[in-house]
């Protein structure tokens, strides 16, 4: 259909737009294009009145002010994966011990929270099951503060009583296994809350992007370009999970959750993911999701076969 001349375009799904796209207009301003509209890399903005308009920025999760001009790599400027947690593009990319398992472990590995950042100042610990334990002792370690709790369970709410993590402030946690009486495994973990600058910026891209009003999948991809710089993968495992809940025939969602739940090392979960998006993939033609949901159960299956002694 022709584009008439003077009528600003409006693409905010992802199959609108042939190309990887970069960000993401949240603001008006733009001569060309309306807010929430995909811009590709090289496309040209072109503000009204000498102002400028807000972009959100996919590779680095910031949003930017642009005046008129090309948006391009020195505009949205790409993170360096080196410092970031692991990215199923590399083969090295992790150094995280696999959770994958449900159960018959000798020791409690902790299978939650999945990274050490987090916007949670009272997370929930959750971890795998130890045959033939009896109890858990689950301490936590800040340095200003420590509490424990022993229980018969496999996951405890962080206790309200007990005071929260301290911002940008690294805590250890640490799950013993105890049968009669006695230990017999136990797995460390550390855990830190973001400095409060950060969290604010967080919440403000959140909450413009939330004001977009965006189809619940494109939502969902946009707040994981939001979270995935800062390496918080419960928040946008989260995010992911709760469009997969309500029924999403979109394999980008599945296939995306199936990375996360890689780099977090829950490879189950991540097998899980990839199966669902390669089912989809049958009655939808997307080469490059097939591509890299078949790259995605080449490392599941290679990173199953490993020793899991540590």
């Amino acid at each position: 259909m022709p584009i008439l001349a003077g009528v600003p375009l409006v693409r905010n799904k992802r199959n609108h737009v042939r190309c990887e796209p970069s960000g993401r207009i949240i603001s008006p301003g733009s001569q060309r294009f309306k807010v929430g509209t995909l811009i590709c890399d090289g496309e040209k903005l072109e503000v009204l009145n000498g102002g400028s308009i807000k972009f959100f920025c996919f590779s680095s999760g910031e949003i930017l002010d642009l005046s008129s001009g090309i948006v391009s790599s020195d505009k949205c400027e790409k993170p360096d994966l080196s410092k970031s947690a692991c990215y199923t593009s590399n083969g090295d990319f992790c150094q995280r011990t696999p959770k994958g398992g449900v159960g018959g472990n000798d020791e409690p590995t902790i299978i939650y929270p999945y990274t050490m950042p987090t916007l949670k100042p009272r997370p929930e610990i959750v971890w795998h099951p130890v045959t033939g334990a009896s109890s858990y002792k689950v301490r936590f370690d800040c340095h200003e503060f420590d509490w424990e709790r022993v229980i018969t369970q496999t996951r405890l709410a962080y206790p309200a009583e007990e005071k929260a993590l301290p911002s940008g402030k690294i805590c250890q946690i640490l799950v013993f296994a105890y049968k009669n009486d006695k230990i017999t495994g136990g797995d460390p973990s550390v855990i830190s809350l973001l400095p409060q600058d950060e969290v604010a910026r967080i919440k403000d891209a959140v909450e413009q992007i939330n004001k977009l009003r965006l189809p619940p999948d494109e939502a969902a991809l946009d707040l994981d370009a939001v979270f995935m710089p800062r390496d918080l993968l419960d928040e946008t495992i989260e995010q992911l999970n709760n469009v997969v809940v309500v029924g999403t025939s979109n394999p980008t969602i599945y296939r995306l959750l199936g990375d996360r739940y890689f780099q977090a090392g829950v490879l189950d979960q991540a097998k899980r993911q990839y199966l669902k998006a390669s089912e989809l993939l049958k009655t939808n033609n997307n080469p490059t999701e097939s591509m890299k949901v078949q790259e995605g159960l080449k490392l599941v299956n290679y990173y199953n076969q490993l020793p899991t002694s540590r």
